[in-house]
């Protein structure tokens, strides 16, 4: 998204439904800007994803203004008022200053400001302390665009009281650093390593977000290299291996990570591959992470090494534990891991093609759900329901893994009633 310059004075699109909150917020008398994060990415000429704003309106007083709208009391009580407008929500919080953090995360009290300067001081790092209105242009008070244009990440104000204040922050740099590709400012990394122990308080799903965001940033791996204290306070395990004399050498695994497909399962699996499966399972749970992405990830770091020869009987026990999806994404990971080291990826390369060749002409089937044909139609045919259909079920689903029966529905029901109702899975 490019700035128009009009008069002097930068303008950026933004949504109709934005620009109409600020004009009736302007319109009854109060300033109100956009703010944050949407303000850093315009500037960078990237759409916000969201567009949050401030306001000198009490919360009282942004009731009165939005009452002729939908709207959601998110968290009144610290000013933040979110309105719906054109069927998307925009938050919106009056200007203030925050009280002391007792718990490293939330201010156990606030107090409202009508100046906008000291409701940017309390904002965590200069380039998303900026605000934006579009007759008013850009107010930058503490050189957040100086710090854009440098690509830096600096903590407003002093480094420590702001990490102090909210110990999330810590990671947020680190986040901002490898997804924005930035440094992180000399004063302000020594502040978050000194406070890295603070993290300990933070809740494991916002640990878990932060991880995420960053471990998908092109920087993943610098960050990684450069701050293993920090990411050890979050993973103790890691500062065990973070000298060549390691299993895994944190250098080697940041290469590794560095040439990773950019997807979430496949970079935690990079990134807990320093542990057994059932110590990774462990770490994931205390890290609250749904039970889809932990069993992937568990599951990927438990067949790591399995072999899988480029052919299509070499390829099946490899798909059949695994699954299409699955043995396809861990065979990029083998080939990230080549190309790591230096070493030649031919022989994974040919490996994927077999089983990418195998799936598109057998079709993928890794779970009784991808069978062709359903339980109903196995009782039709005079197996019991319950665990003689389980049964029959999955050794229909053996059979498509080794190649015994294609995936389609009379052939798998010619070979159930050949093979299995003679068995003991029939009535």
């Amino acid at each position: 998204m490019k700035d128009k310059n009009t008069g002097g004075l930068r303008r950026f699109a933004i949504p109709p439904a934005a620009e109409k909150i600020l004009a009736l917020l302007n319109g009854a008398g109060y300033e109100a800007f956009l703010v944050g994060g949407c303000v850093r990415d315009l500037l960078r000429g990237v759409t916000p994803n969201d567009y949050d704003m401030t306001t000198s309106a009490t919360p009282d007083e942004m009731r009165r203004v939005f009452a002729d709208y939908r709207t959601i009391e998110t968290g009144i009580r610290h000013g933040t008022l979110t309105v719906l407008m054109d069927g998307a929500p925009y938050e919106i919080t009056t200007y203030r200053v925050d009280g002391a953090y007792a718990d490293n995360r939330h201010p156990e009290e606030v107090r409202f400001t009508a100046n906008l300067r000291e409701d940017a001081a309390r904002r965590d790092f200069t380039i998303n302390a900026m605000a934006y209105h579009p007759t008013l242009g850009v107010k930058d008070f503490f050189g957040g665009e100086a710090d854009l244009s440098a690509r830096c990440i600096r903590a407003v104000g002093e480094p420590s009281r702001r990490f102090a204040e909210d110990a999330l922050r810590i990671l947020r740099a680190l986040r901002f650093a490898s997804t924005l590709g930035f440094t992180i400012e000399e004063e302000t990394a020594a502040a978050a390593r000194a406070a890295a122990d603070r993290l300990k308080t933070i809740s494991a799903e916002r640990i878990r977000e932060e991880l995420t965001k960053l471990l998908l940033g092109d920087d993943a791996e610098k960050i990684l290299s450069d701050f293993t204290d920090i990411i050890a306070a979050v993973l103790p395990k890691w500062q065990e291996y973070t000298t060549a004399d390691g299993k895994y050498a944190v250098a080697d695994l940041a290469a590794w990570l560095a040439a990773a497909p950019f997807d979430a399962v496949a970079r935690y699996t990079v990134f807990f591959s320093l542990l057994p499966p059932a110590e990774a399972e462990t770490e994931m749970d205390g890290l609250r992470f749904d039970h889809r992405t932990r069993d992937r990830v568990v599951k990927l770091l438990s067949h790591l090494n399995d072999p899988c020869g480029a052919t299509p009987n070499g390829a099946r026990p490899f798909l059949s534990g695994l699954g299409g999806q699955d043995a396809l994404l861990l065979l990029d990971l083998r080939i990230a891991a080549c190309r790591a080291r230096g070493a030649d990826s031919t022989e994974e390369e040919a490996t994927k093609a077999a089983v990418a060749a195998l799936l598109a002409e057998e079709g993928e089937c890794s779970t009784v759900s991808d069978l062709a044909l359903r339980g109903e139609d196995l009782i039709a045919l005079g197996f019991s329901a319950g665990k003689p259909l389980g049964l029959a079920l999955r050794a229909l689903l053996a059979a498509v893994v080794a190649g015994e029966v294609k995936n389609e529905k009379q052939a798998l029901l010619a070979f159930a009633e050949k093979n299995l109702l003679n068995k003991g899975e029939q009535k």
